[in-house]
């Protein structure tokens, strides 16, 4: 006959009331024999389930307040970081983007976190679910990006033996879900050529060499189809204006490669560099920055604010992916073979590249009549 323990015994082996071991009990977090006596019932715990629950308690326990606790978070999330550049969690490093934005979007779950759910745990879906609850319906991106760092920072916790992985099931319950269509920003052929003389043509307070340099970043991003980070990291050498041809150095995927420049962009590139500031940087695309009176190379950042600022002067709404689109659109409209688009483009699958094609139903329909 195996030995038995009362609840009275666990509570004070555990230091806690018998209120709390009961509901414990009650609740079947323990491994708990009902027996029956004279006019009731009662619990007891076998000796050997016991010590192995405690020590399974403890564990979680010590888990627990490792996600309830901040400060020890905080510490372990450049860590995290590394290991996603590194591809110590999932086995391919992540790209530098993906890196800045897990971590920007890590930094708003903590700031969208409310503080009356500080004392329990920070990461549960408890926690998410009032994270994402208190966004708009329509902010699926921000929810996504929140979600997917919040899941891979779980996963790194997980591994360092700070957490259970059924914390990492428990939150695939509340995947954020697409409820609107995404706004997928591109411009027909005649917008674009609109946004681009708008570009070319000085506003008040506007320098010279902004208007030539802003109509190359719209005519090279419109005509080429590089992404945002591909643009602002070209370097002198990657321009081949006598073979009129680019270099993508490591774009997305850690893919390179070349892209053709037609007879309009090796126009503009040379009207840029005939005003591009004397300068020792090797980027391609420089700027002037007012904040420290110096040439510093153009980012994402001062890339967005330029087009968004053109945007609402041609009355063409349009970011720097949208022109990325419109290139892929206007080139199959035009009759260029998908397949060439999908080099040109850096992408791994004709699938990807046929998301990009944004043919309206005015262009079917004018397209149909001339069949």
């Amino acid at each position: 006959m195996f030995e038995l323990l009362t609840l009275e015994d666990i509570a004070k082996d555990l230091g806690k009331s018998v209120r709390t071991i009961q509901r414990l009990a009650k609740n079947g977090l323990l491994p708990i024999i009902t027996q029956t006596r004279k006019g009731g019932f009662y619990y007891s715990v076998p000796v050997q389930a016991y010590l192995e629950w405690k020590k399974q308690w403890f564990k979680n326990k010590k888990e627990e307040n490792y996600l309830c606790d901040r400060d020890f978070l905080d510490q372990q999330q450049n860590e995290w970081l590394l290991w996603c550049s590194k591809g110590l969690l999932t086995g391919k490093p992540l790209s530098e983007r993906t890196v800045e934005i897990y971590k920007s979007y890590l930094n708003l779950y903590w700031k969208l976190l409310p503080r009356r759910y500080t004392k329990s745990a920070l990461i549960s879906l408890d926690s998410l679910r009032k994270v994402l609850v208190g966004l708009d319906v329509k902010s699926y991106s921000t929810k996504k990006n929140i979600y997917d760092a919040i899941r891979s920072f779980t996963k790194y916790l997980i591994a360092r033996g700070f957490a259970q992985s059924e914390i990492s099931n428990e939150l695939q319950k509340i995947r954020p879900k697409r409820v609107y269509p995404p706004k997928r920003l591109h411009c027909t052929q005649e917008q674009f050529y609109n946004l681009v003389n708008s570009a070319g043509k000085k506003c008040s307070g506007q320098s010279n060499y902004d208007a030539i340099f802003t109509k190359a970043l719209i005519m090279t991003l419109g005509l080429t189809g590089l992404r945002a980070s591909e643009l602002c990291n070209l370097k002198m050498q990657d321009i081949d204006l006598i073979q009129r041809r680019l270099f993508v150095f490591l774009g997305k995927g850690k893919k390179s490669r070349w892209v053709g420049i037609n007879e309009q962009l090796y126009n503009q590139l040379i009207d840029y560099l005939s005003v591009r500031p004397k300068t020792t940087l090797e980027q391609f695309f420089v700027t002037n920055s007012r904040v420290i009176n110096e040439v510093v190379p153009l980012n994402r950042k001062s890339l967005a604010q330029k087009i968004s600022r053109l945007s609402n002067r041609a009355g063409i709404k349009i970011s720097a992916h949208g022109l990325r689109r419109t290139f892929a659109t206007v080139a199959a409209n035009s009759g260029k073979p998908i397949n060439i688009i999908s080099l040109a483009l850096g992408h791994a699958d004709l699938k990807t590249t046929q998301g990009y094609l944004m043919t309206s139903q005015d262009e079917v329909i004018k397209e149909m009549q001339g069949w």
